[in-house]
């Protein structure tokens, strides 16, 4: 046995529970309550041990704009967010359309990437590429329902034939300012996409369905209630901790598309967390500071960076609100494991690959945006309090971050969502 985690809140098969795990060739090889020696033995104590935190909505701007974000710095964030898993959306820039630039940023990724990834495509204009596309690995297809015109049928016939999975913005583009205003103000461009863009959004996904489909960062009770059995949903924690009424609209800080809604929304949306939602996932949006320290719609970017603070802010919501933690740690790990097909990972079981987060529990803290990893320092939860710091991340066996440091140089492999997807 290579390592040994003796713990006094092991979360294994839905409890935390005393236990030891022990690591051997980068997998779990054992849980139990006495495994034996080992060549080295990390003692937790009464800290977290959780399986390794999936994040299955992140932008990390390479290729394109590696001066907001690339695979390396976006990777070294997230482990030190807990994340294990990361599974990078495909509007870059030239958006990853064809087979030739999956597997090229894919190559890339490999060379960069800290923590395990997957990789999601774009809508090629030719639907026949997704055959090949899929081939390379996709873990699904995106769509940006306001960018994008799309024959939704042609491309679900597409879809089931390859059983792929479809990510979706929904905000239906001709709800979205559609007298063409100028827009002035930070204020203006959130009313600008109203809760009917989304909700007319997903009900035309839902029109002519039968394909495997989520819906990205919902933000409505209304969208969760509607799609539940036809599709899976995702939350970020910026929806279900944020509205529009309560935060500093003065700059783009906390403007993000789809844009934050109003205090009796984001209670409806959160009231539905321990239940229904599927996902909780970052929606990791870097940009830089003069693209969110602005007033003007025309310079401002939408997006914030969130793989740092999602597990915090989502434990620390969830102990506040009377959640059980395990209720919401499951909609971090073993749902997205669920829904990527990710096998072997998200649950701590022998046999599973030893994707492994640790948090404390107790030690109070900040959110301090000239801290992150990210090379975006700037977030609307700013100077917020949080609980459950993430103080160790193992991905594969290897310990890649500890107690605010790196230390690990590589970890991460390619996941497809086939078969063990060791990537190795």
């Amino acid at each position: 046995m290579d390592t040994k985690l003796v713990c006094n809140n092991v979360l294994y098969q839905g409890k935390f529970t005393p236990l030891e795990v022990g690591i051997t060739g980068g997998k779990i090889s054992g849980v139990g309550r006495s495994l034996g020696s080992a060549t080295r033995t990390i003692d937790l104590e009464d800290k977290l041990l959780l399986p390794g935190i999936i994040d299955g909505h992140v932008h990390f701007r390479d290729p394109g704009n590696p001066e907001k974000e690339d695979f390396r710095s976006g990777s070294e964030a997230a482990a030190r967010g807990g994340i294990t898993t990361v599974v990078d959306m495909p509007n870059n820039k030239p958006p990853i359309k064809t087979p030739e630039l999956f597997r090229d940023k894919r190559e890339m990724a490999k060379k960069k990437s800290l923590v395990n990834f997957a990789l999601y495509a774009g809508i090629p204009k030719n639907l026949s590429l997704i055959a090949d596309i899929v081939n390379e690995g996709a873990i699904g297809l995106k769509l940006y329902m306001a960018q994008e015109e799309v024959d939704l049928r042609g491309l679900y016939a597409k879809i089931r034939d390859h059983n792929t999975l479809l990510t979706v913005h929904a905000e239906a583009p001709e709800y979205i300012n559609p007298e063409g205003e100028r827009l002035t103000s930070p204020t203006e461009y959130v009313n600008s996409r109203p809760p009917i863009a989304e909700i007319e959004g997903v009900k035309r996904l839902l029109a002519d369905n039968g394909v495997r489909l989520h819906i990205a960062h919902a933000t409505l009770a209304e969208t969760v209630k509607t799609v539940e059995g036809a599709a899976t949903t995702e939350v970020t924690p910026h929806h279900l901790l944020l509205s529009k009424d309560e935060v500093d609209l003065g700059d783009f800080t906390a403007v993000m598309n789809p844009p934050l809604r109003t205090t009796s929304e984001r209670e409806g949306l959160a009231s539905l967390l321990p239940g229904e939602v599927d996902l909780i996932a970052s929606d990791h949006a870097p940009h830089l500071k003069r693209q969110k320290r602005t007033s003007d719609p025309a310079v401002g970017s939408p997006g914030l960076p969130g793989v740092e603070t999602i597990l915090p802010l989502s434990l620390t919501y969830a102990d506040r609100a009377g959640i059980p933690l395990p209720r919401v740690i499951d909609k971090l790990t073993i749902n997205p494991a669920r829904l990527f097909g990710f096998s072997n990972r998200g649950e701590i079981e022998a046999g599973n690959w030893a994707d492994l987060t640790v948090v404390n529990p107790d030690v109070q803290s900040r959110v301090t945006g000239q801290d992150f990893f990210s090379k975006a320092k700037i977030t609307p939860f700013e100077g917020w309090e949080v609980s459950y710091r993430p103080e160790l991340t193992i991905v594969n066996g290897e310990v890649v971050y500890r107690d605010g440091e790196l230390t690990g140089t590589s970890g991460g492999v390619f996941l497809s969502g086939d078969g063990e997807n060791s990537g190795q």
